[in-house]
């Protein structure tokens, strides 16, 4: 049977598996706060926690962002987050 669909990217939602610890890994291999990594995949910094501390699940669409940024390095995070706050400034 078809597995139904993320809202944004098209693939089956159960296409990443989510395991906390390894986002906090992450996040601290990136040396990123909650809130910084956030801002990153499109989240709030408590939505971070919860979901590192196991109290929550990350949306399909959030599952992809997270997955998006599995990859990438220090200096290439650090790059995207200063886009974006370049791009919240007033």
């Amino acid at each position: 049977t078809p597995r139904p669909a993320s809202p944004d990217a098209g693939e089956p939602i159960d296409k990443y598996r989510f395991r906390p610890a390894g986002m906090a890994s992450n996040r601290a291999r990136l040396g990123l706060s909650a809130a910084d990594f956030g801002r990153l995949i499109g989240a709030s910094g408590p939505s971070v926690y919860l979901w590192e501390q196991g109290k929550s699940r990350p949306s399909a669409r959030m599952l992809g962002a997270i997955a998006s940024i599995r990859g990438i390095g220090k200096r290439e995070a650090l790059a995207r987050l200063a886009a974006i706050k370049g791009s919240e400034a007033p």
